[in-house]
Protein backbone atom coordinates (compact mmCIF):
# COMPACT_ATOMS: atom_id res chain seq x y z
CA UNK A 1 0.00 0.00 0.00
CA UNK A 2 1.28 3.49 -0.65
CA UNK A 3 2.25 5.30 1.90
CA UNK A 4 0.04 8.89 2.71
CA UNK A 5 1.83 11.65 1.35
CA UNK A 6 2.42 14.37 4.42
CA UNK A 7 -0.05 16.91 5.01
CA UNK A 8 0.74 20.33 5.14
CA UNK A 9 -1.45 23.39 4.89
CA UNK A 10 -4.76 22.35 5.25
CA UNK A 11 -6.68 23.68 2.14
CA UNK A 12 -10.48 23.96 2.05
CA UNK A 13 -12.58 25.11 -1.47
CA UNK A 14 -15.91 26.93 -0.56
CA UNK A 15 -18.55 27.64 -3.61
CA UNK A 16 -22.28 27.79 -3.70
CA UNK A 17 -24.95 27.87 -6.60
CA UNK A 18 -28.78 27.50 -7.34
CA UNK A 19 -30.88 24.85 -8.37
CA UNK A 20 -30.59 26.51 -12.49
CA UNK A 21 -26.80 26.74 -11.44
CA UNK A 22 -26.59 23.07 -10.69
CA UNK A 23 -28.08 21.61 -13.94
CA UNK A 24 -25.46 24.34 -16.11
CA UNK A 25 -22.84 23.91 -14.40
CA UNK A 26 -22.71 23.49 -10.53
CA UNK A 27 -22.40 19.41 -11.22
CA UNK A 28 -19.89 19.35 -13.29
CA UNK A 29 -17.60 21.56 -11.09
CA UNK A 30 -18.06 19.06 -8.13
CA UNK A 31 -17.94 16.10 -10.28
CA UNK A 32 -14.38 17.77 -11.98
CA UNK A 33 -13.01 18.55 -8.31
CA UNK A 34 -13.46 15.07 -7.44
CA UNK A 35 -12.00 13.55 -10.26
CA UNK A 36 -9.38 15.90 -10.36
CA UNK A 37 -7.72 17.66 -7.77
CA UNK A 38 -5.70 16.32 -4.57
CA UNK A 39 -7.40 13.83 -2.21
CA UNK A 40 -6.17 16.29 0.50
CA UNK A 41 -8.34 19.66 -0.54
CA UNK A 42 -11.38 19.51 0.78
CA UNK A 43 -14.85 21.76 -0.64
CA UNK A 44 -17.62 23.06 1.35
CA UNK A 45 -20.45 23.21 -1.11
CA UNK A 46 -23.87 26.01 0.21
CA UNK A 47 -26.29 24.23 -1.98
CA UNK A 48 -29.51 27.24 -2.55
CA UNK A 49 -32.91 24.97 -2.92
CA UNK A 50 -30.78 22.55 -4.79
CA UNK A 51 -29.45 18.99 -3.63
CA UNK A 52 -26.51 18.04 -6.10
CA UNK A 53 -25.16 14.68 -5.98
CA UNK A 54 -21.92 14.36 -3.94
CA UNK A 55 -19.38 12.45 -6.01
CA UNK A 56 -17.28 12.08 -2.63
CA UNK A 57 -18.44 12.78 0.72
CA UNK A 58 -15.26 12.12 2.27
CA UNK A 59 -13.88 15.31 1.53
CA UNK A 60 -16.83 17.22 0.29
CA UNK A 61 -19.59 18.52 2.08
CA UNK A 62 -22.38 19.67 0.92
CA UNK A 63 -24.21 22.35 3.23
CA UNK A 64 -28.00 23.74 2.70
CA UNK A 65 -27.85 27.32 2.43
CA UNK A 66 -31.21 28.74 4.09
CA UNK A 67 -30.02 26.09 7.42
CA UNK A 68 -26.48 26.55 7.42
CA UNK A 69 -26.27 30.67 6.39
CA UNK A 70 -28.70 32.66 8.77
CA UNK A 71 -27.11 36.01 8.44
CA UNK A 72 -27.81 35.75 4.63
CA UNK A 73 -31.04 35.06 5.10
CA UNK A 74 -31.62 37.67 6.94
CA UNK A 75 -29.88 40.10 4.09
CA UNK A 76 -32.54 38.56 1.85
CA UNK A 77 -35.50 39.21 3.87
CA UNK A 78 -34.28 42.46 4.68
CA UNK A 79 -33.81 44.00 1.52
CA UNK A 80 -35.92 41.37 -1.31
CA UNK A 81 -38.32 43.88 -1.83
CA UNK A 82 -36.09 47.21 -2.26
CA UNK A 83 -35.11 47.70 -6.24
CA UNK A 84 -31.50 48.75 -5.73
CA UNK A 85 -30.63 45.59 -3.74
CA UNK A 86 -31.78 44.14 -7.16
CA UNK A 87 -30.49 45.34 -9.60
CA UNK A 88 -31.97 48.83 -10.11
CA UNK A 89 -29.92 51.62 -8.59
CA UNK A 90 -30.72 55.15 -7.19
CA UNK A 91 -31.53 57.68 -9.10
CA UNK A 92 -28.66 59.99 -8.50
CA UNK A 93 -26.37 56.90 -10.01
CA UNK A 94 -28.69 56.28 -13.16
CA UNK A 95 -27.69 60.08 -13.41
CA UNK A 96 -23.87 59.74 -13.31
CA UNK A 97 -24.21 56.22 -15.04
CA UNK A 98 -26.17 57.37 -18.37
CA UNK A 99 -24.43 54.37 -20.27
CA UNK A 100 -24.37 51.48 -17.77
CA UNK A 101 -27.06 51.58 -15.04
CA UNK A 102 -28.91 49.01 -16.54
CA UNK A 103 -26.13 46.83 -16.23
CA UNK A 104 -28.70 44.99 -13.21
CA UNK A 105 -25.12 42.86 -12.20
CA UNK A 106 -23.52 45.84 -11.04
CA UNK A 107 -26.26 46.59 -8.59
CA UNK A 108 -27.46 43.01 -7.51
CA UNK A 109 -27.06 42.94 -3.79
CA UNK A 110 -28.74 39.94 -3.26
CA UNK A 111 -27.77 37.56 -6.31
CA UNK A 112 -24.04 38.36 -5.18
CA UNK A 113 -24.64 38.17 -0.92
CA UNK A 114 -25.12 34.31 -1.85
CA UNK A 115 -21.10 34.08 -2.43
CA UNK A 116 -20.31 36.46 0.22
CA UNK A 117 -21.94 34.91 3.08
CA UNK A 118 -20.36 31.37 1.95
CA UNK A 119 -17.28 32.91 2.21
CA UNK A 120 -17.68 34.68 5.30
CA UNK A 121 -19.14 31.37 7.05
CA UNK A 122 -16.96 28.87 5.71
CA UNK A 123 -14.11 30.90 7.10
CA UNK A 124 -15.43 29.99 10.06
CA UNK A 125 -15.26 26.25 9.59
CA UNK A 126 -11.82 26.20 8.16
CA UNK A 127 -8.09 25.87 9.05
CA UNK A 128 -5.02 27.33 7.67
CA UNK A 129 -6.41 28.56 3.66
CA UNK A 130 -9.97 29.12 2.72
CA UNK A 131 -10.59 29.41 -1.24
CA UNK A 132 -13.18 30.48 -3.31
CA UNK A 133 -13.82 28.89 -6.31
CA UNK A 134 -16.97 29.98 -8.53
CA UNK A 135 -19.21 27.15 -9.60
CA UNK A 136 -19.12 27.86 -12.82
CA UNK A 137 -15.43 26.96 -13.75
CA UNK A 138 -14.27 23.41 -14.13
CA UNK A 139 -11.44 21.59 -12.88
CA UNK A 140 -10.12 20.05 -16.15
CA UNK A 141 -6.13 18.72 -15.46
CA UNK A 142 -4.57 16.69 -12.11
CA UNK A 143 -4.25 19.52 -9.52
CA UNK A 144 -2.00 17.87 -6.66
CA UNK A 145 -1.55 19.29 -3.49
CA UNK A 146 1.76 20.83 -4.05
CA UNK A 147 0.87 22.37 -7.00
CA UNK A 148 -2.36 24.45 -5.03
CA UNK A 149 0.22 24.84 -2.00
CA UNK A 150 2.28 26.83 -3.83
CA UNK A 151 -0.04 29.14 -5.27
CA UNK A 152 -1.25 30.23 -1.23
CA UNK A 153 2.07 31.58 0.02
CA UNK A 154 2.25 31.78 3.63
CA UNK A 155 3.31 35.73 3.82
CA UNK A 156 0.49 37.06 1.95
CA UNK A 157 -2.44 37.73 4.08
CA UNK A 158 -4.86 37.00 0.64
CA UNK A 159 -4.62 35.90 -3.21
CA UNK A 160 -6.59 37.10 -5.59
CA UNK A 161 -7.06 37.49 -9.52
CA UNK A 162 -6.51 40.96 -10.42
CA UNK A 163 -6.64 43.13 -13.73
CA UNK A 164 -2.95 43.27 -14.33
CA UNK A 165 -0.66 45.39 -11.56
CA UNK A 166 -1.45 48.02 -10.98
CA UNK A 167 -5.02 48.13 -12.07
CA UNK A 168 -7.35 50.60 -10.55
CA UNK A 169 -10.66 48.39 -11.20
CA UNK A 170 -12.12 45.69 -9.51
CA UNK A 171 -10.77 42.09 -9.01
CA UNK A 172 -11.81 38.85 -11.10
CA UNK A 173 -13.50 37.04 -7.90
CA UNK A 174 -13.80 33.78 -9.61
CA UNK A 175 -10.93 32.06 -7.07
CA UNK A 176 -9.65 33.85 -4.33
CA UNK A 177 -7.54 32.35 -1.62
CA UNK A 178 -7.76 33.79 2.36
CA UNK A 179 -4.90 33.06 4.87
CA UNK A 180 -6.24 31.92 8.18
CA UNK A 181 -3.18 32.33 10.13
CA UNK A 182 -2.95 35.71 8.96
CA UNK A 183 -4.46 38.73 11.36
CA UNK A 184 -4.65 40.96 8.02
CA UNK A 185 -6.91 38.72 6.56
CA UNK A 186 -8.92 38.61 9.86
CA UNK A 187 -9.25 42.39 9.41
CA UNK A 188 -10.30 42.02 5.80
CA UNK A 189 -13.17 39.93 6.32
CA UNK A 190 -14.52 41.62 9.29
CA UNK A 191 -14.74 44.68 7.24
CA UNK A 192 -16.17 42.47 4.22
CA UNK A 193 -18.80 41.13 5.99
CA UNK A 194 -19.59 44.91 7.72
CA UNK A 195 -20.30 45.68 4.12
CA UNK A 196 -23.41 43.96 4.09
CA UNK A 197 -23.97 43.83 7.56
CA UNK A 198 -24.73 47.25 7.93
CA UNK A 199 -25.24 47.72 4.06
CA UNK A 200 -26.49 51.16 3.95
CA UNK A 201 -23.08 52.39 5.18
CA UNK A 202 -21.57 49.71 3.50
CA UNK A 203 -22.71 48.42 0.12
CA UNK A 204 -24.80 50.73 -0.41
CA UNK A 205 -22.83 53.60 -0.24
CA UNK A 206 -20.48 52.62 -2.98
CA UNK A 207 -20.53 53.42 -6.62
CA UNK A 208 -21.42 49.30 -7.36
CA UNK A 209 -22.54 46.75 -4.94
CA UNK A 210 -21.30 43.51 -6.76
CA UNK A 211 -18.89 41.72 -4.45
CA UNK A 212 -16.00 41.95 -6.81
CA UNK A 213 -16.23 45.51 -6.25
CA UNK A 214 -16.90 45.60 -2.39
CA UNK A 215 -13.70 42.93 -2.45
CA UNK A 216 -11.48 45.58 -4.59
CA UNK A 217 -12.54 48.56 -2.10
CA UNK A 218 -11.60 46.57 1.15
CA UNK A 219 -8.62 45.35 -0.81
CA UNK A 220 -7.34 49.11 -1.41
CA UNK A 221 -7.92 49.65 2.01
CA UNK A 222 -5.06 46.63 3.05
CA UNK A 223 -2.78 47.57 -0.03
CA UNK A 224 0.26 48.31 1.98
CA UNK A 225 0.57 44.26 3.55
CA UNK A 226 1.32 41.92 1.29
CA UNK A 227 -0.90 39.80 -0.94
CA UNK A 228 -0.96 38.20 -4.10
CA UNK A 229 -2.09 39.14 -7.46
CA UNK A 230 -2.56 35.82 -10.16
CA UNK A 231 -2.56 38.70 -13.02
CA UNK A 232 0.46 40.66 -12.08
CA UNK A 233 2.32 39.43 -14.71
CA UNK A 234 -0.06 38.93 -17.23
CA UNK A 235 -0.95 42.11 -18.60
CA UNK A 236 1.11 44.52 -20.85
CA UNK A 237 -1.59 47.63 -20.16
CA UNK A 238 -3.51 47.70 -16.99
CA UNK A 239 -7.47 47.84 -17.10
CA UNK A 240 -8.57 50.78 -15.67
CA UNK A 241 -12.09 50.75 -15.61
CA UNK A 242 -14.33 47.21 -15.41
CA UNK A 243 -13.96 44.60 -17.77
CA UNK A 244 -10.23 43.38 -17.99
CA UNK A 245 -11.28 40.27 -20.33
CA UNK A 246 -10.49 37.21 -18.75
CA UNK A 247 -7.54 37.00 -16.32
CA UNK A 248 -8.34 33.83 -14.45
CA UNK A 249 -7.80 31.59 -17.68
CA UNK A 250 -4.69 33.56 -18.96
CA UNK A 251 -2.96 33.63 -14.91
CA UNK A 252 -1.29 30.52 -13.61
CA UNK A 253 -4.62 29.15 -12.55
CA UNK A 254 -5.39 28.22 -15.90
CA UNK A 255 -3.26 24.96 -15.68
CA UNK A 256 -5.96 23.59 -13.94
CA UNK A 257 -9.39 25.53 -14.53
CA UNK A 258 -11.20 26.98 -17.09
CA UNK A 259 -13.75 29.88 -15.79
CA UNK A 260 -16.87 29.40 -18.01
CA UNK A 261 -18.36 33.23 -16.56
CA UNK A 262 -21.08 35.35 -18.22
CA UNK A 263 -22.84 33.76 -21.28
CA UNK A 264 -19.75 30.87 -21.56
CA UNK A 265 -21.53 29.19 -18.67
CA UNK A 266 -23.80 27.70 -21.43
CA UNK A 267 -21.41 26.42 -23.97
CA UNK A 268 -19.55 24.88 -21.23
CA UNK A 269 -15.89 26.15 -22.33
CA UNK A 270 -14.30 29.34 -22.60
CA UNK A 271 -13.60 30.42 -26.27
CA UNK A 272 -10.05 30.55 -27.75
CA UNK A 273 -10.04 34.07 -28.36
CA UNK A 274 -10.17 34.84 -24.57
CA UNK A 275 -6.67 33.63 -24.39
CA UNK A 276 -4.02 36.14 -24.36
CA UNK A 277 -1.36 34.21 -25.33
CA UNK A 278 -0.84 30.16 -26.26
CA UNK A 279 -1.36 27.33 -23.65
CA UNK A 280 0.32 24.43 -23.56
CA UNK A 281 -2.16 22.18 -21.78
CA UNK A 282 -4.29 20.14 -23.31
CA UNK A 283 -7.64 20.96 -22.66
CA UNK A 284 -6.93 24.17 -24.50
CA UNK A 285 -6.23 22.46 -27.70
CA UNK A 286 -9.94 21.43 -27.77
CA UNK A 287 -11.05 25.00 -27.08
CA UNK A 288 -12.43 26.73 -30.24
Amino acid sequence: METPKTMGKKITVVTTFHPEGMTTYGQKFLDSFASNVDKRIELIVYAENCKPTNPDSSRITILDQEQALPKLVNFKNKWKDDPKANGIPPDAIKARRPRDWHKEFKWHAIRFANKVYAVFDACTRSKDWCVWMDADSIIHSKWDYEDFAKLLPDNAYITYVGRGKGSQTWPECGFYGMNLNHPVCHEFLKDFEAMYEDADNGIFSLEEWHDSYVFGEILNKYKEFPSHDYSANIYNNTAKTGGGGHPLINSELGRWMDHMKGARKFDGKSKRKDLMNSRNEPYWQTVK
